[in-house]
């Protein structure tokens, strides 16, 4: 199964997210009162289009405000929990809810102000969605004017060379920077901008659920980013060391490094005392160690019940156990081809283990994440958002990255267990993209100079 029709099966109805599929709502009603057709008249055939334009516009600008209000609502229920510091959970929930978690209760948390209009607007100009008489406003519409306008937010603060407003900007792996079990070859359109947010001092973390414990790895799947890392002239090192890589969600951290008198270069691992989370130093283990048993245990059984070849194995890590397809010989074409999981069988899998380790009690006392990986599941321990965030203690402990600040990229945000970015929402601004060229073309607007 490719990794295209991965993403795009993601994106299909019963995996989708409740903010955006209520977004889509609103905007049906201009699209079904305006469904016409006019035939050979040009003329009347644009100015519907341009009120449709006005009112999916209209709807964006106040979705922005409903927005901005629940910023500024957090913010108060923040400082009123700060008021109530000792107080039940009950009396910190005096405030109420915002009416955007009243319209859409699932709602999470938004670090900045989008110009929703605005992207709509730039968006259309280049996707004619206000055109469109067939096909509604989309999925991937609404992605896109979010994307968009998180973009135009971060170039509003005007992103230049001495600008902090965006201090860090971490990376998916797979589909985000290369495509499914890929690797980071030197010809990748994306270098150029991760070197050019380098070159401006913003720090650059890649996030990946790849787990392995020693560098040479992660140097060969990015080797044609390093090469072009220690090839660059006009980046000090001081500002090449802003690329980590965190290993395994949260697990392991791994830093850019250049050694002149041996004339090498590459990864270093980085001591756990210097980047943990206080709440993860906390975790038992023997919790860890249990949590991984039962899911392995749990795989086991899914690997019989299922009856999956013979092929599919189990594999365990350290901070991590999953089930992975094999090879075997095929007859006719006399070599070795891929068995796969059929996607019933990986949804199976993946939502069993979760829904298991959920009510498994080692496991409620740390963090967990299972996902599936378009063609193998695992469980690891961690997540995106405690990467994100030892990343954003990482760089500056006096004064830690700010969500608002932040920015991460990825491909598997949709609200379920099996989407392993969703959790990074919880830590900073996002981009949910579908390849790695959404990616390019992303960073293109996000650095492009006006």
């Amino acid at each position: 199964m490719s990794s295209r029709y991965r993403v795009e099966y993601h994106l299909k109805s019963h995996r989708k997210d409740e903010f955006i599929d209520w977004v889509k709502g609103l905007l049906a009603s201009p699209f079904v009162l305006h469904a016409v057709s006019h035939e050979g008249d040009y003329n009347d055939d644009l100015a519907t289009t341009q009120r449709v334009r006005s009112q999916y516009a209209d709807i964006f600008k106040d979705i922005e405000g409903l927005i901005k209000d629940k910023i500024e609502f957090d913010s108060r229920s923040i400082i009123q929990d700060e008021i109530e510091d000792g107080a039940s959970s009950q009396s910190l929930n005096v405030l109420g809810q915002s009416r955007l978690n009243l319209l859409v209760p699932s709602i999470g948390t938004f670090f900045t102000e989008l110009p929703l209009e605005q992207a709509f607007l730039w968006d259309d100009s280049q996707r004619a969605i206000s055109a469109r008489r067939m096909v509604a406003p989309s999925f991937n519409d609404v992605r896109h004017i979010l994307n968009t306008a998180q973009i135009f937010h971060f170039k509003k603060q005007k992103i230049s060379r001495n600008g902090k407003v965006l201090r860090l900007v971490t990376f998916d792996g797979d589909v985000t920077l290369y495509e499914d079990g890929g690797s980071l070859v030197y010809t990748n359109p994306v270098i150029p901008y991760i070197l050019k947010l380098l070159r401006y001092g913003i720090n650059v973390g890649i996030v990946t659920a790849a787990g392995y414990d020693e560098a040479g790895t992660y140097e060969n799947r990015l080797k044609g980013l390093i090469v072009a890392l220690h090839d660059s002239t006009d980046i000090p090192v001081s500002q090449k060391q802003n690329l980590t890589i965190m290993g395994g969600e949260s697990s392991y951290l791994f830093r850019y490094y250049e050694d002149a008198e041996e004339d090498k270069f590459g990864f270093r691992q980085i001591d756990k005392e210097e980047w943990l989370l206080p709440r993860m130093k906390g975790w038992s283990l023997d919790d860890v160690e249990k949590t991984l048993d039962f899911a392995e245990r749990t795989l086991n059984r899914l690997r019989k019940r299922l009856n999956l070849p013979s092929e599919i194995s189990i594999i365990r890590k350290v901070r991590a156990v999953g089930i992975v397809p094999g090879e075997r010989y095929d007859e006719a074409s006399k070599r070795q081809v891929p068995v796969k999981l059929d996607r019933e069988q990986l949804e199976e899998i993946v939502l069993t283990l979760q829904n298991t380790l959920e009510s498994f009690a080692p496991s409620r006392r740390i963090q967990f994440s299972c996902f599936d990986g378009g063609s193998d599941v695992w469980c690891d321990i961690g997540g995106k958002d405690l990467g994100v965030r030892s990343l954003q203690q990482f760089y500056n402990p006096e004064a830690p990255i700010k969500p608002s600040e932040t920015l991460h990229v990825g491909d598997q945000f949709a609200p379920v267990g099996s989407a392993n970015d969703f959790k990074a929402r919880l830590a900073g601004c996002t981009l949910w993209i579908a390849s790695p060229q959404e990616t390019v073309n992303y960073l293109h607007r996000l650095l492009e100079t006006d």
